[in-house]
């Protein structure tokens, strides 16, 4: 694994991080729903949540054709959606090794 693979892969966990430290603040919870009804009142809004959801599905198709256990696969696709980009994020990093090796060429 390359230097820039591993300054990349950090940047990306320790923003899921903070994202989810953040989710989880209480003051967070209470305007979720008001915001939520902003954001689709907007169409740049209902953009962004289909280029979001776009990349989810899209980010998918990589799980169930690089991971080995089904069990993961079929974990990841019900959270994906649910919980957001945290949980690929988990995953490459969790899987990062194996995959490096699995994509590079013979």
């Amino acid at each position: 694994m390359n230097v820039i693979s591993k300054v990349f892969l950090g940047v990306g966990v320790l923003a899921s991080v903070l994202l989810v430290w953040l989710l989880l603040l209480p003051s967070s919870w209470q305007t979720f729903s008001e915001q939520g009804s902003q954001l689709t009142a907007m169409v740049w809004g209902q953009i962004s949540l289909l280029d979001l959801y776009a990349g989810f599905f899209l980010s998918l198709v990589l799980v169930w054709m690089l991971e080995p256990k089904t069990w993961v696969k079929v974990l990841i696709t019900v959270l994906l959606p649910v919980l957001g980009n945290p949980v690929l994020a988990l995953w490459l990093a969790v899987r990062f090794s194996y995959l490096s090796q699995k994509l590079r060429p013979s």
